[in-house]
């Protein structure tokens, strides 16, 4: 029928037939007659039927319509009736106009019962004798194809005839004649017949013979089947037959519709799957017994097979498993078709194993081995953690089609795997993939963390990210092979694998390594043949530290802090190999400090996100004094002030991006830095002569790249401390130092911590005030320091310098200090930031080696229970000790504040003007100014006239007041602060404090200035009626110049309860510590007073109680005159003169609550 669908498209396409008389015109000879003579086409006599086309063109079938019209009329109104005998006779006998009425007739009857079910067509079909006649079926397509061609407005559209055609038996030929003639409709009747309804099962057959006459529209025909996803066995017998491209069209369809072959209504038959397979299978022999094998139709004809294997659980001949495993074994192996291999392997497990086990073993092998692939070492993961959905998954990814694995099959090969691969073959290709370049860089320009995807997911070769890929899955495989001491077993070392890796690591951030150094930390602590990194090759990495953190510094700080997490949670466990941890003083080198805040800053946060609550968790962990609160507020200063941009790059804002960053800071060069920053150390060093170089040289300073002010960190603090502590100095070059210090603190905390204790030290701060043209130090000495690097922590133990750790270890040490630091407010605030990142290391430090130590113990008679239990050293009496040390730096603290002579004024009355004082010490609201300057002097000694000729009459009796200083009034507020916010973290520490007891003069002011001092009322009776304890402040002792000896004014225990609780009553007049008052206050000032003898203590609380609740005025006075004795009436008189005047004061009234 060749020539026959060559004469359609040349009719189709405007063709000339006259110009190709040899073509087969059979099923157009009523399309070519209408248009052209017989004679003009003589060629067109041959066939038989023409003398029948031209007797139908002859016909008037307008008139043959108008009859067909009335009849049908005629027989609705039931006037006239014709049986099947009577129009099968009449169509027999009758003429060619009468037949074509027949015809007519019955199309027309057709077409009206075309809206019938189904199931009532049948008898329909039956009656319709003429059109189903085979018969006559040639002249009814005549007549028909004739009738639509002759009329211009036709009975019927020809759409509608083909659809009613489709009721009769085999309407193929009637139809596909029709649209021979009318090539217009081929298009329009393809696409009826796949979008209608098929209820008489024929439009495979009529798609088929419109395909064979239209044989150059197979193409687009084949399309429609895929993309309505219909018939596939027609478009399977369309493909063999005409298109002849089997391995992209099956490859298409089953990565893309694959349950368009197995779907219900029309699954594939044998005959098909039997007609690609054996296509399939003669191409693989083709390309085994190739000498150059096409490795891409490899590929595709082996997803073809596993494809249908799969989804059409199909049994393969004997014949067909040998290309099979033959395929499987094709030497050299192909990477690219490694992934398609193991889902034939899969997918036909049963059968290949069944036929030659040895064979698929091999092959296993093989395809371990290949160092570019990790789909095996994947397979081994799944099936020993049974995730048998994932192995589905990696096969519908590697075929791009939805398709599930034999179950039986999986089965067998999961058996067969547990014993197949031995350790050290798994071990051995673990380590061989993604083996990463020593020399990978990185750049701060690297994108963000990319999306964390599940862990499982195997790398896809072919990628321009292969090596990346690769590397991650080799992070996440050998991690799990840790797990499950797959190294042990094979006696395989990671060491130097794991530190390659960190060292190839860049942004985004692999989430396999986060389980890689996971697993390898925990599994050092179990085999004695994985070692842990050595801190020379840490130290070696970290050549100088000074420098930018990168990714793979993050990482391998990361492991060391996972390291020691895990060194500490395994002490006293036996069955655990007992690694060191990582020293302190190593991190400190490291500067853990500034790889924090890379972590947390960097790109915003988002290139570590993955990594940052561990890393938060771990560094808080083992370094919680680095969380200090307020050095985290001050790091958030500097972020956010405006003011100090040269500080907020370096600390906290982006690290990493200081190498890229041209348009904030005009950084100097690497080179240019010690050179340039030369006459500013001198003028720093000199700056109570020259205040605004000094300033200017803190600024240069701050313009320098961040290693580069890590490198001269020593330099800059030696060459500001001690000078900085003379009270000439400048406030705005104290500023400036204070601000570089904060800026050093956010990267380098320990470093300068020590550095600034060091160089505050009081043995080393012999600092004479030089003639004002003399420099402090010459060129000659200020090039030898600029020139000489940093010691190092073995180096600072030899030289003498205390360390961050030894400070630790005894936190007493920081007052030795100069004096002169707690006489400098902006210096005294650094030493306090200090001294509370120094007691919570402390308290870290003390406990960490104390559960090590009990760790040891327990593992000690674990080992040997019969050895006797000597007395062990309690967590109770760890607690107690450092409660006892903190205790004592409190005190310390508490007797910085307590004035000197030189911080005294003049003093002044209590009561020079009613209702102005406060009793005990506290400030006088009209006086207060700094004796600085004589002028200054002289102004303090006319108000203290004043107030003295004010209050002449009174002076004889009234007690005198001192008046201090603004400097120790500011170390007192930065004291309080900071010991407000111990009380609050620490809820033990005020009680521990009060019960031991300090200098009476303070506690007017450290109740007025502590904020959280009102937790004293809770143990408040306790400590009035407690035994009399000795008092620790007596004890306390240091070098420095004004803390040695006892506290000055030591007093009883229950005199100062007393006085802390009529203190605690005025700042807090409620009605609870008035009821408290009443209860037992009042009672204990009168014991007291008796067993004092009228102490003048024990008095002034008398009067402090009656300011803060007047109405118990007379009480007060009742209890001081009932208790008093002869020799006590000057002091009594003292005492009701001023609990009177008191009394009388309105303003003091009205300040009272109660």
């Amino acid at each position: 029928m060749g020539s026959v669908s060559e004469a359609f498209r040349l009719i189709e396409t405007g063709g000339e037939p006259r110009q190709h008389p040899t073509l087969d015109y059979a099923l157009c000879l009523p399309l070519l007659l209408s248009r052209y003579s017989l004679d003009s086409v003589p060629f067109l006599a041959r066939y038989p039927q023409t003398g029948i086309v031209l007797k139908c063109l002859s016909l008037d079938y307008r008139l043959i319509q108008r009859q067909v019209k009335e009849e049908l009329q005629l027989e609705k109104q039931s006037l006239t009736t014709t049986t099947i005998a009577s129009r099968t006779r009449a169509f027999e006998s009758g003429t060619t106009e009468e037949r074509a009425r027949i015809v007519l007739v019955e199309l027309a009857v057709l077409l009206q019962s075309h809206g019938i079910r189904h199931s009532e067509r049948k008898q329909q079909d039956q009656d319709l004798s003429v059109l189903s006649n085979p018969l006559y079926r040639q002249e009814v397509s005549i007549i028909l194809a004739t009738s639509i061609l002759l009329c211009k407005r036709p009975l019927l559209n020809i759409q509608a005839i083909i659809q009613s055609l489709r009721s009769v038996r085999n309407p193929a030929s009637l139809i596909t004649f029709l649209v021979a003639n009318h090539p217009t409709e081929f298009t329009p009747t393809i696409e009826a017949l796949l979008e209608t309804d098929d209820p008489y099962r024929n439009s495979k057959t009529i798609l088929l013979r419109l395909c064979k006459l239209g044989d150059h529209k197979i193409w687009g025909v084949r399309q429609r089947l895929i993309d309505q996803m219909v018939y596939p066995n027609l478009a399977i017998e369309l493909t063999i037959e005409h298109c002849h491209d089997e391995i992209c069209f099956m490859n298409r369809i089953l990565r893309g519709q694959p349950e368009w072959l197995t779907n219900g209504t029309d699954p594939v038959t044998k005959t098909s799957l039997t007609s690609i397979m054996e296509f399939v299978f003669s191409s693989l022999n083709d390309e085994l017994t190739s000498e150059r094998p096409d490795h891409v139709t490899v590929n595709r004809l082996l997803r073809i097979l596993s494809g249908m294997v799969g989804l059409m659980n199909l049994s393969l001949s004997a014949e067909q498993l040998e290309i099979s495993l033959g395929v499987l074994e094709m030497k050299p192996l192909e990477p690219s078709t490694i992934d398609v291999k193991i889902c034939l392997i899969l997918m036909s497990a049963t059968q290949l194993l069944k036929y030659s086990q040895h064979r698929v073993d091999r092959v296993l092998h093989r395809l371990m081995s290949c160092q570019e692939s990790t789909q095996v070492l994947y397979l081994v993961v799944w099936f020993q953690l049974q995730q048998l959905l994932m192995i589905d998954d990696f096969a519908s990814r590697s075929l791009s089609m939805n398709i599930v694995i034999p179950r039986t099959g999986l089965m067998e090969l999961s058996t067969l795997f547990s014993t197949l691969f031995s350790s050290e073959e798994l071990a051995s290709c673990a380590l061989r993939i993604g083996r990463p370049s020593r020399t990978s860089s990185w750049t701060a320009d690297s994108p963000g963390i990319s999306t964390i995807t599940a862990s499982l997911q195997p790398s896809r070769p072919g990628s321009s990210q292969d090596a990346s890929e690769l590397r991650s899955t080799a992070n996440f495989l050998v991690g799990y092979l840790l797990q499950q001491d797959v190294f042990q077993k094979s006696a395989t070392d990671v060491r130097s694998w794991v530190m390659e890796q960190i060292q190839a690591s860049t942004v985004p951030l692999d989430a396999n390594m986060i389980h890689l150094l996971r697993a390898y930390t925990s599994a050092i602590a179990r085999s004695k043949h994985i070692t842990r990194i050595p801190e020379q090759e840490i130290r070696a990495f970290f050549s100088d530290p000074c420098e930018d953190p990168t990714p793979s510094k993050v990482l391998l700080v990361l492991y060391m802090l996972m390291s020691n997490d895990v060194s500490i949670s395994n002490l006293g466990n036996s069955n655990r190999k007992q690694n060191p941890e990582y020293d302190a003083t190593l991190f400190e080198y490291l500067q853990i400090r500034k790889v924090f805040l890379f972590v947390q800053n960097f790109q915003g946060g988002l290139a570590f996100q993955a990594v940052q609550p561990m890393f938060l968790k771990l560094v808080n962990a083992q370094f919680p004094e680095l969380f200090d609160v307020t050095t985290l507020l001050l790091e958030e200063g500097l972020v956010t002030s405006p003011g100090t941009a040269g500080v907020s790059e370096s600390s906290s804002k982006d690290l990493g991006a200081a190498a890229t960053s041209t348009n904030a800071q005009h950084y100097l060069k690497a080179e240019e830095a010690k050179i340039s920053m030369e006459p500013h150390i001198e003028a720093i060093m000199n700056h109570i002569y020259n205040p605004d170089a000094a300033v200017k040289g803190y600024h240069t300073f701050q313009r320098l790249t961040q290693s580069d002010r890590q490198n001269m960190a020593r330099i800059i603090v030696q060459a500001s401390l001690p000078s900085l502590l003379d009270p000439r100095s400048n406030p705005a070059v104290m500023e400036a130092f204070k601000n570089t210090w904060d800026g050093l603190n956010s990267v380098m905390p320990h470093d300068l911590w020590a550095m600034t204790i060091n160089v505050l030290l009081s043995q080393e701060s012999s600092y004479t005030p030089q003639a004002t043209n003399t420099p402090i130090a010459s060129q000659q000495t200020l090039r030898q320091a600029l020139q000489q690097p940093p010691p190092l922590p073995q180096q600072q133990q030899q030289l003498g310098f205390y360390t961050f750790e030894w400070l630790v270890q005894d936190p007493l040490l920081l007052f030795k200090v100069d004096f002169r630091v707690f006489r400098s407010p902006i210096i005294f605030r650094l030493f306090v930031q200090i001294l509370g990142a120094v007691m919570a290391g402390s308290r870290h430090w003390f406990r960490k080696h104390f559960h090590a130590s009990q760790a040891t113990l327990q593992a000690q008679q674990n080992r040997n229970p019969a050895q006797a239990q000597r007395r062990q050293f309690k967590e109770a009496n760890l607690s107690a000790m450092l409660y006892i040390q903190d205790s004592a730096l409190i005190q310390l603290m508490l007797e910085v504040c307590q004035a000197r002579p030189d911080d005294k004024r003049e003093p002044f009355p209590k009561y020079a003007v009613a209702g102005k004082g406060i009793v005990g010490g506290s400030e006088q609201k009209h006086i207060g100014t700094h004796r600085r300057s004589g002028k200054d002097s002289k102004n303090a000694k006319a108000v203290v006239a004043t107030a003295i000729e004010a209050t002449k009459d009174t002076t004889a009796t009234a007690e005198h007041i001192e008046e201090v200083s603004d400097v120790l009034k500011e170390i007192r507020i930065v004291t309080f602060n900071f010991l407000h916010q111990l009380f609050i973290d620490h809820k033990i520490f005020p009680k521990l404090v009060h019960f031991q007891g300090y200098a009476l003069d303070l506690v007017p002011t450290t109740v007025a200035g502590i904020d959280s001092i009102h937790v004293c009322l809770d143990f408040l009776q306790e400590i009035l009626f407690a035994s009399p304890p000795i008092s620790s402040s007596a004890n306390i002792t240091t070098t420095g110049d004004g803390l040695v000896g006892p506290a000055q004014d030591v007093v009883s225990p229950q005199v100062f309860a007393l006085r802390l609780a009529a203190q605690l009553c005025e700042r807090f007049p409620l009605k609870n510590t008035m009821q408290m008052a009443i209860d037992f206050i009042l009672p204990r000032l009168q014991a007291l007073l008796i067993s004092t003898g009228f102490a003048k203590e024990v008095l002034d609380s008398a009067v402090v109680l009656a300011k803060a609740f007047p109405s118990l005025g007379g009480d007060i006075m009742s209890i001081v005159r009932d208790t008093s004795g002869p020799h006590d009436k000057m002091a009594l008189n003292r005492t009701v003169d001023a609990i009177h005047q008191i009394l009388s004061d309105p303003a003091e009234c009205d300040k009272s609550l109660l």
